[in-house]
């Protein structure tokens, strides 16, 4: 009996065998599922210029910062890199087709992963299995900034880059002060620029228009440039008459001088005297054009035919007038006060066509001669006498001979009965009135009271 149940009971070890078996088929169990090795995923490609020295398989994908996938593998050299992703099958649908990436890294020393980009215009698609995305950068990390900073080491004399410090160190040693003042006088110039940028921003917008201008009319100055070219050929060709026409000008201008020299003090004095009349020119400017079309206008309306017509005749109306008084100084001198057309500017009156400006307003100006009136309001012999001018013809010339020059010419009765007659003079030398109900002569005005001095 004893024997029977011996022979049935397992012996101990295979329980420890099966024991360590069931362990390690769970380890292995729990790490399987834990890698996600019984888990779908969708393969995605992803192509960078590189990878990065911390990137490693098994990094994490993530969109907006929530995991959506994992690097499978890297593959390729140092440029370009292939990364695989793995996406989980249930992520698929919030990923748009055209979704971009880049490799990025939690911190300088942490670990990379690649960090999908929501696009501002997704697509209606989503991401398939054997989709290639093309990563935008790759941040630096500290481990390539090393790399690099040896490489640039290894390039760099540290003898020569010790001097060189030296010698900045020594240069800026004492000058904290100026250094100082410089920094401060930058900061007041970028404060008083800070509030023009708009206007900078605006004069840059500008600047394109000015840039597409010149663009628009790059062949024309092309071409300007090449006639340039072509002009200067010309002048290196013509470089011998080109200088004896400088010899010539230079010669030229010589003669001008030695002819202009002697006379300058004779032509300084010629145009001052010149300049009376040249501002009196100028002056009547605006009436010249009527006046000549006016004269065209009256030569072609009647003019020709008034002096004859035919070139060889003129037509003339001639009368026997009485005599004027003989010229007297200073009762005789001119009246010259007319200030021109309206405004006091020389006007052209009813030139150029005299038909279609009539009637012409009438201007009283103070013109004239003499004291007396410009016309007499009376009839009566003006001069009557005689001269003689045959005297100043002889080898001895004589003045003229002037016989009975007469009284003043007739005018106006006197003022009053007894009064001066027209013309005659009213006081003596002395001031004493020469004609009954004549007024006391006034007295001369006192000469003013000197200034009291300072």
């Amino acid at each position: 009996m004893e024997n029977t149940l011996g022979q049935r009971r397992v012996h101990p070890l295979w329980w420890t065998a099966a024991l360590f078996l069931t362990v390690i088929g769970l380890v292995v169990m729990c790490s399987a599922i834990f890698a996600g090795t019984f888990r779908r995923y969708v393969p995605v490609t992803l192509t960078s210029d590189r990878s990065g020295l911390v990137m490693e398989s098994g990094a994490k994908v993530k969109l907006q910062g929530v995991e959506v996938g994992r690097v499978a593998g890297i593959s390729g050299g140092k440029h370009p890199v292939g990364l695989q992703l793995e996406i989980f099958p249930d992520q698929v649908d919030y990923i748009p087709a055209n979704v971009e990436a880049e490799i990025a890294s939690t911190t300088a020393f942490g670990a990379k992963y690649v960090d999908l980009i929501y696009p501002a215009e997704p697509s209606a698609q989503r991401i398939a299995a054997g989709a290639v995305l093309q990563a935008r950068n790759v941040s630096t990390e500290v481990n390539t900034v090393f790399d690099n900073l040896v490489g640039l080491l290894d390039q760099i004399d540290v003898s020569k880059l010790s001097a060189v410090l030296t010698a900045v160190a020594d240069g800026v040693r004492g000058q904290g002060e100026r250094m100082g003042q410089a920094t401060t006088d930058a900061n007041e110039v970028l404060l008083a620029i800070n509030p023009r940028m708009d206007n900078v921003g605006k004069n840059w917008v500008s600047f394109k228009g000015f840039s597409d201008a010149y663009s628009s009319a790059a062949q024309d100055i092309l071409s300007t440039l090449d006639a340039a070219s072509v002009t200067s050929t010309t002048i290196a060709d013509r470089a011998s008459d080109l200088d004896a026409l400088l010899l010539s000008s230079i010669g030229f201008s010589n003669s001008g001088i030695d002819l202009i020299a002697p006379n300058r003090d004779n032509i300084i004095q010629g145009i001052n005297v010149l300049e009376p009349t040249t501002s009196l020119l100028l002056k009547y400017d605006p009436i010249y054009t009527c006046l000549l079309q006016g004269a065209r206008f009256a030569l072609e309306n009647g003019g020709y035919e008034n002096i004859g017509g035919n070139g060889r005749s003129v037509v003339q109306d001639v009368g026997l007038l009485l005599g004027d008084d003989p010229y007297k100084y200073p009762q005789h001198l001119p009246v010259v006060n007319a200030k021109g057309g309206p405004g006091g500017k020389p006007s052209c009156g009813s030139l150029p066509d005299v038909s279609k400006n009539y009637p012409v307003r009438y201007l009283v100006t103070d013109t004239g001669f003499g004291t007396g009136l410009d016309i007499r309001p009376n009839p009566g012999i003006g001069f009557p006498g005689w001269v003689n001018y045959f005297p100043v013809t002889k080898g001895v010339p004589e003045p003229p001979r002037l016989r009975y020059p007469g009284g003043p010419a007739p005018g106006p009765p006197p003022p009053w009965p007894g009064g001066p007659p027209y013309g005659a003079p009213w006081y003596g030398p002395d001031g004493t009135p020469l004609w009954p109900g004549v007024p006391e002569h006034p007295a001369p005005p006192a000469p003013p009271a000197p200034e009291p001095a300072p």
